[in-house]
């Protein structure tokens, strides 16, 4: 009877050290390791306030500058940093050429008229519109508006304003008219044994005498 209970608290005796060895090891697996590494702490990512630019900064520390989707660079602008336009191209004005200045007025008498033409021809011996025979450096022939103005027959003294075969004015008689086209206009008539063409075209002043 005794060796019987001997052998019962032995056995008790094995289940209390195996189950405090079993609960050892469990609170060894189940303990938190201390050489862990701890997580870094993360800061949330500062809020830029409204209208103002911020520079992108990678993690290591150094700027970003930021590229748009054409691949081209782009160069951030401080807030508060106004843009400075462009300033436009130096102009050399040493080398422009001086424009001239406009022609002046031509001041005329009382009675006369500025022409826009005078022109040379040939006489030909036979009789002009107004029915008598055409002299050299005696008739002239005027546009439409003049005869209406004037008449035929009338005395007139025209001013050259480039001299003819010596001549700056020329005292002639209304003989001949032109082509309606022409207004303004006088042909003095030269002979024909001389260049009418040489003498070329000029302005001048029409008034009768």
């Amino acid at each position: 009877m005794r060796s019987r209970l001997l052998d019962v608290a032995l056995i008790v005796g094995l289940v209390a050290v195996a189950g405090g060895i079993m609960w050892t090891l469990f609170n060894l697996g189940s303990s938190p390791r201390t050489d862990a590494p701890t997580p870094a702490t993360v800061s949330p990512a500062p809020t830029a306030p409204a209208g103002s630019q911020v520079t992108p900064v990678d993690p290591a520390g150094s700027q970003v500058t930021p590229v748009d989707p054409a691949g081209s660079q782009v160069t951030p602008v401080e807030p508060g940093a106004a843009a400075s336009p462009s300033a436009p191209p130096a102009t050399n004005t040493a080398d422009a050429p001086a424009a001239a200045p406009p022609p002046e007025p031509r001041v005329v008498p009382e009675g006369s008229v500025a022409l826009e033409r005078i022109g040379f021809s040939y006489v030909t011996g036979g009789p002009g519109a107004c029915g008598v025979v055409l002299e050299a450096w005696v008739h002239v022939a005027v546009s439409r508006d003049l005869l209406a103005e004037y008449g035929c027959g009338a005395e007139v003294l025209v001013t050259l304003d480039d001299p003819a075969d010596g001549r700056s004015e020329v005292a002639g008689v209304i003989g001949d008219t032109m082509n309606p086209s022409f207004e303004r206009t006088v042909n003095v008539y030269v002979g024909e044994d001389e260049d009418a063409f040489a003498y070329g075209l000029t302005t001048g002043v029409f008034a009768p005498r």
